[in-house]
């Protein structure tokens, strides 16, 4: 066969099978959205988009104004929403009418309560003050919205009675060196850091400190039953001469007889005659260094075992016990009060001269400033020294023939206190008792108590030192 007739055939053949190949590789093309983004579209049939796209996510490749266009065809409901334009705010849920049911009744049920001044059994929030009781609202952890969904959920599981989980605290006055306000401040001594001298007001509070292992009504039930263990209580020997009102502004003298008259007796019941002799161990003025000579010591070691037999004393122990904060061997409980009561830190300039007990149970000067005393029988020896003057009272609260809580106005050696508060009549083991339990359950937190059938609640600040956890400052706060 001629060689030309072979290549010729060979030619043919491999045009034939390019051919093919050409044919093939236009198909993929074809098939190929992102090698012909000009000529080859995609069509969205979702719900949302009905345009003509030229990728294979239609969202994506519309322009900017088709895809907002698109968007905002899409009606976007409120997340809160107030079920027949009360003050219960409830989460607006579209995706099911039952729920939603389930909450606006949940919400009215909250506002009719509220409107009876049932709130302690729900965990609620006023969201912007819009329940204008002058209520103060308090939220450990959770954002105000999440405690207002809790709330709207308790429905029939809810908390039983005597618990919550927030907090509704009254309105009260706070009297600071001469302003009156309509707030609760917590006030910082800028030497020190530490938080909380004298801030009063009125509290009615119910809320569960998470970290702390106690229920408020738990803390109510306690201080009543505290009270009617104060075997020891000498108030039938206190007369307190009130006179007139006054204010933490007014320089007017409304009281020109003593605060208090009281009896000898009072002086021979074995827990106040051992406080009263620790009163001369303390020098005033915190910048000036102190030292505990050992006869001081064997004093407080006195009042210690003197007050810690008492029934007060054993039922605090036991309450404490019973929270896990104490261990069974009674030293332990001797060792935490020698230890928050009586150790000595510094307040001023480095100087080792203050504790919690003087100043709680004594007084403090600071910067020409009056500092603690919120004990009784403290004030009344100052009173007999002509150091102290009662310029008139704001508040007292009655503990039936156990004594009171008063806030009142004084001038401490000369220099004006314009807030202060102290238990009158009470016997210090009930002091040391209550401001002990408040300080281990609820330190630098509101404790509420009730006695006499009287609420309030008592503060009590860490003052932290080396290390150690002491007593900064603890008063009742009316």
């Amino acid at each position: 066969m001629p060689s030309g007739f072979v290549y010729s055939l060979i030619l043919i053949v491999v045009l034939i099978v390019a051919d093919i190949f050409c044919v093939n590789i236009r198909g993929q093309n074809q098939n190929n959205a992102w090698s012909t983004p000009n000529s080859t579209q995609y069509t969205s049939n979702g719900p949302q988009f009905n345009q003509k796209s030229t990728t294979p996510w239609p969202a994506l490749g519309q322009r900017p104004q088709q895809r907002n266009a698109a968007l905002s065809n899409t009606k976007r409901e409120p997340t809160w929403v107030r079920p027949n334009n009360g003050t219960i705010w409830v989460r607006n849920n579209p995706s099911g009418q039952n729920q939603n049911n389930n909450q606006a009744q949940n919400g009215q049920r909250i506002q009719a309560n509220l409107d009876r001044g049932l709130t302690s059994n729900y965990n609620v929030q006023f969201i912007n003050n819009e329940k204008n009781t002058g209520l103060n609202l308090h939220s450990d952890k959770n954002s105000a919205q999440n405690a207002l969904l809790d709330a709207l959920n308790v429905g029939n599981r809810g908390l039983q009675p005597g618990q919550s989980r927030a907090t509704d605290v009254g309105q009260g006055t706070t009297q600071i060196a001469g302003t009156d306000s309509n707030k609760k401040n917590i006030l910082t001594e800028p030497s020190t850091g530490f938080r909380g001298q004298d801030n009063h007001g009125d509290d009615n509070v119910d809320a569960k400190q998470a970290d702390s292992g106690v229920e408020d009504y738990e803390l109510r039930e306690f201080s009543e039953e505290l009270l009617g263990k104060d075997v020891n209580n000498p108030n039938r020997h206190v007369m307190i001469n009130l006179q007139g009102k006054t204010t933490s502004r007014s320089s007017k003298d409304e009281a020109p007889l003593p605060l208090l008259n009281i009896s000898q007796a009072v002086y021979d019941m074995p827990s106040v005659s051992k406080l009263v002799t620790l009163f001369n161990n303390y020098i005033l003025e915190t910048n000036q260094n102190e030292v505990s000579t050992p006869q001081e010591k064997i004093e407080e070691n006195d009042l210690l075992d003197t007050i810690l037999p008492t029934p007060v004393m054993q039922h605090t122990r036991n309450f404490l016990i019973k929270k896990g904060k104490l261990g069974k061997d009674p030293k332990e409980f001797k060792d935490l009060m020698r230890l928050i009561w009586f150790n000595m830190y510094s307040r001023q300039n480095g100087r080792i001269g203050s504790s919690g007990f003087e100043h709680i149970f004594l007084a403090e000067l600071k910067n020409n400033q009056v500092s603690g005393l919120h004990n009784w029988l403290y004030f009344h020896e100052e009173e007999k020294k002509n150091n102290a003057n009662y310029l008139g009272y704001m508040k007292k609260i009655d503990l039936g023939n156990k004594g009171s809580v008063l806030k009142c106005h004084f001038v401490f050696h000369n220099v004006d206190k314009p807030v202060g508060s102290m238990f009158i009549g009470t016997s210090p083991e009930l002091e040391m008792a209550l401001y002990t339990t408040c300080f281990v359950l609820r330190a630098d937190k509101i404790c509420p108590l009730k006695m006499n059938g009287n609420r309030f609640v008592i503060r009590t600040y860490t003052y932290r030192y080396r290390g150690k956890n002491m007593i900064g400052s603890a008063f009742p706060d009316i």
